[in-house]
């Protein structure tokens, strides 16, 4: 399944939204507690940071789908003038299929810079490479700009080039010994597209928002299969009081997705770790599954990724966040609906979020995530711990 469209779907309605959420009442007594947070928020803005994190991935599937995989990383944050961030950052992630039949790791290096421009614009970049202990190579980046033309207005433009994690043969590729593709990589798969995003506050807390893409996914013998993509919805915040408050949001929001692609390509023809009856093929053998890897009709062509002609969903989603104690802050999501996609009846989507960061002392704190989606044809779950020091 196409992690970004699950990252947008969490997220519903962009971070800018709520980054215009009402302050409290102007005429409230400052108390000496909101007069340290402030002080402890432009600290954090100002600062460098180094950051440890450590994540985990499973999912659902056959052995051709089921990916799971465990990522560890470094990424240094340096803060250059009031307004500019650089960031460096490495990876190191062993990506394996069912019972290890298959383990690729991946060793990943990005540079960036994040930067406000002027207080209604700023732009960030980022450049990367991932070597694979295949020896093979992928290269990724991302550029965008967000411009907020108004206090209720915002919008943005962005152009990207990422990974597909969908399978061992979307994210590395594989290659073959026998059959068609015999001593040739195929998949590693990349998504290339360009987005475009806007937000907008209306009165009595309400919001919305919509996004648009185009773009490509191509690889290694898997052909090039163009896709698009349209999203919106609306949002209402029945609370939104300061960050320190035991509940300091409570959102109701509503999301309608589409996304098409071309050619159906979350198939293994040719490179399959299974047969046409599910039978596992040895990796000496990888290549005599005797499937054809070409798309046609209802048969999947060979790119191991979820690419459905056509993906409509439809979800509602409760959203609270809040400081449980001073040392505490938490963000609960989940959401809830239907979807249908192209060779399946409409059936529920769901997921749910919980998101936690301890705070060890002044400089040092602990964001903990978990994640599970039942959204796309496979089930997900994922966490992620990072540790984080300000310098």
């Amino acid at each position: 399944m196409n992690r970004v469209l699950i990252a947008i779907l969490l997220s519903l309605v962009p971070s800018a939204l709520r980054a215009q959420q009402p302050a409290p009442p102007k005429d409230k007594p400052v108390t000496q507690e909101e007069i340290a947070r402030l002080r402890r928020d432009i600290e954090r803005e100002t600062r460098s940071s180094l950051e440890l994190f450590l994540g985990g991935h499973a999912e659902s599937g056959d052995l051709n789908n089921e990916l799971g995989y465990l990522r560890a990383g470094l990424r240094l944050n340096l803060r250059r003038g009031d307004s500019t961030t650089l960031h460096l950052a490495t990876t190191y992630t062993p990506y394996r299929t069912q019972d290890g039949v298959v383990e690729v790791k991946g060793a990943g290096l990005a540079v960036g810079v994040a930067s406000r421009v002027s207080p209604r614009a700023d732009y960030q970049w980022e450049v990367g490479a991932t070597r694979f202990t295949d020896e093979g190579w992928s290269f990724t980046g991302q550029a965008s700009v967000a411009v907020k033309s108004s206090d209720q207005l915002r919008y943005s433009v962005a152009a990207s080039r990422t990974n597909v994690e969908e399978s061992i043969l979307a994210v590395a590729g594989l290659t073959p010994v026998v059959g068609p593709f015999a001593g040739r990589r195929v998949g590693a798969v990349r998504d290339n597209r360009l987005q475009v995003g806007a937000a907008w506050q209306l009165p009595a807390q309400f919001d919305l928002a919509g996004e648009a893409a185009i773009g490509v996914r191509s690889g290694s013998n898997v052909g090039t299969n163009a896709f698009r993509r349209a999203g919106g919805g609306a949002g209402w915040n029945a609370r939104a009081a300061a960050p320190e408050e035991r509940l300091s949001l409570l959102r109701l929001s509503g999301w309608v997705e589409y996304f098409g692609f071309d050619e159906n390509r979350l198939g293994y023809g040719g490179a399959s770790l299974a047969d046409e009856a599910g039978r596992p093929i040895p990796v000496g053998a990888l290549g005599s599954d005797d499937i054809s890897p070409e798309p046609s009709g209802d048969h999947a062509g060979v790119g191991g990724y979820f690419s459905p002609h056509r993906f409509v969903s439809a979800v509602g989603r409760l959203e609270a966040r809040g400081r449980a104690r001073p040392s505490l802050d938490y963000h609960l999501s989940g959401y809830l609906g239907t979807q249908s996609f192209t060779g399946s009846q409409r059936r529920r989507a769901g997921g749910l979020l919980a998101a936690f960061t301890v705070k060890a002392s002044e400089r040092i704190s602990v964001p903990l995530t978990y994640r599970w989606d039942d959204y796309g044809p496979f089930t997900e779950q994922s966490f992620s711990v990072r540790l984080l020091f300000l310098l």
